[in-house]
């Protein structure tokens, strides 16, 4: 990226943090303020652009992270600009078409300092609906900020995109929007993304994997151990703090509510310590918090009686099973058809190579052909854990799996049927909960179990006031979605918690309303 004259990198970096602090705001009442490039936005320039590649930055909210990504932004439509190349776009991407408007505003203002706008055989201003767009006429290097919508995404050629707060981005959208704009940065020579934003609280979310594996990440955050109200806790998720009075009193009052209220706390946590937002947070199956708990417990042996749970999705699609055991234990595995191959799934799916590493860590398998075997999901559910006291499934494809279990030799097993509706759904969710957060169920160390629940998400009934799992894109759910293991673990482990562990039972014991 920069001019097309040639310069030493270290050149190119020097002028673009000159550049940088060169550029002063138009109107308002900050009219004529300069931008002041702090260390660690110094830091951050010449880390992202210092090498060729993606770039993440994560920190705490109210750092200046708006005016950063509309400075930058302003090197690339700016004739004058170091990152300035004919027909240059740069588009800023925010989770709606409002946050995205706050970047395109420091942009006008910022370059309204310089040149006049409204100079029509120079600069097109267009704003509408859904999109903000400034370019350069005579180069055609433009600045577009768009909301995190799909359709938005469309006819994108970008040299850099900006990609703010991630992690507010619809759940449901978020890694199809992302896979738009890397398509659109395909089509430029050395286009870069760079996502900035506080971090998501989600271990699988793309922004938190893109600052694990960026050619360049700089992430400011507290500790999860460390003092909530110190000053030097603040500091660690908010490199601004020394330079703006106005972050630390909001800072203070913000503590003060979160030392009363529980739920003022979590959001001070997220937001201003930067210890992970979450998208819906009140939808997920189980919280990343304690699912993370479940997992930091010691897994007990596969002994003794275990509640086969089993999911079979549509014929063409994943297949699950989970075994729950009476001493805890909570393991699964999913089938796949085999056509098309994994790696085919995983590009479609928008998780890349992950389902070639679940299947070489056995927990995903292929049935030949074009659909999933129920017969063959049971047969393998046999062979790794022996037999169940009981099976308990969904209805769909319920005559399937009947046939199945009486083919592979499990005829005189109970079979309980539930429907994952509002009434047997809401149930089973809520006494998976509880078992999870009693220390009752612990998960194996399975990768497709967990990303499973990271995925699954859940709705609340208007009749009978109970969430359960969620469908579609319902509840912030991702179109995409594989959460079949989850939900075959909720059927495993809400079963056998009434068994063994609810007193007084509750209903659905496992043999009650068996079928066979």
């Amino acid at each position: 990226m920069g001019h097309e004259h040639t310069h030493s990198a270290g050149d190119g970096l020097r002028a673009l943090v000159d550049y940088l602090g060169g550029l002063t705001l138009s109107g308002g009442d900050h009219d004529g303020a300069r931008f002041e490039v702090l260390g660690w936005e110094r830091r951050f320039i010449r880390g992202a652009f210092g090498q060729p590649g993606d770039a993440a930055l994560s920190l705490a909210r109210g750092n200046g992270k708006s005016a950063l990504c509309a400075a930058i932004a302003c090197a690339v439509v700016d004739p004058a600009g170091p990152l300035h190349r004919r027909r240059a776009e740069v588009v800023c991407v925010a989770a709606s078409f409002k946050q995205a408007r706050i970047v395109f505003e420091d942009v006008r203002e910022f370059l309204a300092g310089r040149y006049d706008l409204d100079a029509r055989r120079t600069w097109r201003k267009q704003d509408s609906a859904n999109s903000a767009e400034l370019e350069h006429k005579p180069s055609g290097a433009r600045v577009r900020c768009i909301g995190s919508d799909p359709a938005n995404a469309h006819g994108l050629r970008p040299l850099l995109v900006l990609a703010d707060e991630p992690a507010e981005w619809p759940p449901g959208t978020s890694r199809r929007m992302l896979s738009a704009l890397r398509t659109g940065l395909g089509k430029m020579p050395r286009s870069k993304l760079i996502a900035l934003g506080t971090r998501p609280a989600s271990a699988h979310h793309w922004f938190a994997q893109l600052l694990d594996t960026a050619p360049y990440a700089q992430c400011h955050a507290a500790r999860p151990d460390d003092p909530p109200f110190w000053r030097r806790t603040w500091k660690r998720a908010n490199p601004s703090l020394d330079h703006l009075p106005s972050l630390e009193e909001e800072l203070r009052i913000e503590a003060v509510n979160a030392r009363r209220d529980p739920d003022s706390r979590s959001e001070f946590n997220s937001r201003r310590l930067n210890l992970g937002v979450a998208d819906v947070a009140e939808s997920w199956l189980v919280d990343p918090e304690r699912w993370a708990d479940a997992l930091a417990l010691a897994t007990p042996e596969a002994s003794g009686p275990y509640v086969l749970g089993i999911d079979l999705g549509d014929e063409a699609a994943m297949t699950a099973a989970a075994g729950y055991w009476r001493t805890g234990r909570l393991d699964a595995f999913a089938a796949f058809p085999a056509i098309p191959t994994l790696a085919e799934r995983g590009k479609r799916d928008g998780v890349e190579g992950a389902y070639l590493a679940m299947a070489e860590r056995g927990e995903l398998v292929c049935h030949p052909g074009r659909t999933s075997k129920p017969r063959l999901l049971v047969t393998e559910a046999l062979l790794r854990w022996g037999q169940p006291v009981a099976v308990v499934a969904d209805a769909h494809r319920k005559g399937e799996l009947l046939d199945a279990l009486e083919g592979s030799g499990m005829a005189a097993v109970p079979v309980v049927i539930r429907r994952m509706g509002p009434f047997d759904g809401g149930e089973d969710r809520a006494d998976f909960h509880r078992a999870i957060l009693e220390g009752l169920a612990r998960p194996t160390d399975n990768r497709l179990l967990d990303s499973a629940v990271s995925e699954a998400r859940t709705v609340l009934s208007p009749k009978g006031g109970m969430r359960h799992l969620a469908k579609g894109t319902a509840g912030g759910r991702r179109l995409r979605a594989r959460d079949d293991a989850a939900a075959a673990a909720v059927l495993a482990v809400a079963a056998g918690w009434r068994e063994w562990h609810s007193k007084p039972a509750t209903t659905a014991r496992l043999l009650v309303g068996s079928v066979g």
